[in-house]
């Protein structure tokens, strides 16, 4: 959660800078749907060259010399980026994945990765050799095989078949004769709920998970007693997220290291997001939570004293003066207000259905817990309040239990 650009190289943090990270928003559909006939990319909001170059089969080096791009961090939303070939925009998207090659890899490798075979991986790539791949190499993967044909499922709709590392998948289809739904998606459980007509469920995908194949499964009764069962393979893409490095003082590694000062909060950050309230209480996309300018997205991979990168930053960073409003994202009731040590003057809103918001380092909190809110509602003030360098706003989002990218419910209405 700092409060500095993101792209800074050595990022010096006084206390508390990164105590909630001790813990992209480009969903495939969008990007699918802002290719044209001519094969270009419209740029959305949140890309990057990148992502856009993993997401379509090619590299952003290829991008940035066909398009004449001499910086690649500089691109900007609506500008039109051109395709390798005129035709390849969104074709890896629906039809199939796409893998570059990284050192160390073997066909073999990258086969048990994405549940294939090398049989398969050569004769659709057309290697002579399997043997002989090399690093940056662009490796077209079969589409994944889908096996659920049972009727039940025909109107199966999901908000994307390509899920991304720390975003949120959900499904929904008409409820018909089906009186009851459950489901995985890997390890993790769907939660579906009953809305009227329809069906529909949530999964959050947690943004350590390694790309891969993982598999779909649905299971549904009907009126009449009988089981139906659905399953595909979908596979999880890498979210793009950037990576940092952080240098911390040896007395602020010391307390952000001491359990006495954080475990108690985590826990109960973790007990308050659990309850799943079976009502949703938002509509439609959600709201940002602060006008102010974001300096650190979530998903950042961070390396802290030369570790590994082996934590990222759990929410979204709006820089603003102090005072600046702090806004409810969407509707929802109240179930947390109150200042604590390390994140400062803190509000939970339950969102319903699992979902929750956490605004934190308030200087003021303007709502008690137990109020209903509406989308948009002035409920407090950024501050500097727990351990933070500077006046900042920090918005988590949770989708039963797990932290997920605020700005792709800004963007995509969820279910």
């Amino acid at each position: 959660m700092a409060t500095g650009t993101l792209r800074t190289k050595q990022i010096i943090i006084a206390l508390g800078l990164v105590v909630l990270l001790l813990a992209s928003v480009r969903s495939p559909a969008a990007m699918a749907s802002a290719c044209n006939s001519g094969g270009h990319y419209t740029v959305q909001w949140g890309d990057t060259l990148a992502l856009i170059a993993r997401r379509f089969g090619s590299t952003y080096s290829a991008l940035s010399e066909l398009n004449g791009i001499r910086n690649p961090n500089r691109i900007f939303a609506g500008q039109s980026i051109a395709m390798p070939g005129g035709g390849n925009c969104g074709q890896s998207t629906v039809e199939a994945g796409a893998h570059i090659v990284e050192r160390g890899e073997t066909l073999w490798r990258i086969a048990s990765r994405y549940g294939s075979s090398v049989h398969a991986l050569v004769r659709r790539n057309g290697l002579r050799n399997p043997g002989m791949i090399y690093v940056g190499q662009h490796i077209s993967i079969p589409v994944l095989a889908d096996s659920g044909h049972d009727p039940v499922f025909y109107t199966l709709q999901l908000s994307t078949v390509n899920p991304e590392q720390g975003r949120t998948l959900s499904l929904s289809m008409p409820l018909g004769t089906i009186t009851k739904m459950s489901g995985t998606f890997g390890t993790s459980d769907i939660l579906f709920f009953r809305e009227g007509d329809n069906l529909f469920g949530l999964v959050g995908v947690d943004a350590f998970t390694s790309p891969g194949v993982y598999q779909l499964t649905l299971h549904a009764s009907d009126a009449t007693g009988e089981s139906h069962h659905y399953s595909r393979q979908l596979m999880v893409h890498d979210g793009g997220y950037q990576y940092e490095d952080i240098v911390l003082s040896g007395s602020v590694a010391g307390l952000l290291s001491d359990p006495t000062v954080t475990a108690n909060e985590r826990k109960l950050l973790a007990n308050t997001v659990a309850p799943v309230t079976a009502v949703r209480y938002w509509r439609g996309v959600f709201q940002r939570t602060s006008v102010g300018s974001i300096t650190s997205d979530f998903g950042t991979r961070r390396s802290y004293n030369g570790g590994g990168y082996n934590s990222y930053h759990g929410g979204v960073d709006f820089s603003s003066h102090g005072g600046t409003d702090v806004r409810a994202p969407a509707a929802g009731i109240v179930v947390l207000a109150q200042r604590l040590h390390v994140r400062g003057n803190t509000t939970i809103i339950d969102h319903g259905l699992g979902v929750y918001s956490a605004l934190l380092h308030q200087e003021e909190i303007y709502v008690s817990v137990g109020d209903a809110v509406f989308a948009g509602q002035h409920i407090g003030k950024i501050g500097a309040t727990g351990l933070v360098t500077g006046p900042h706003l920090h918005w988590e989002m949770y989708a039963g239990g797990v932290k997920i990218d605020p700005l792709q419910w800004t963007q995509l209405a969820l279910p």
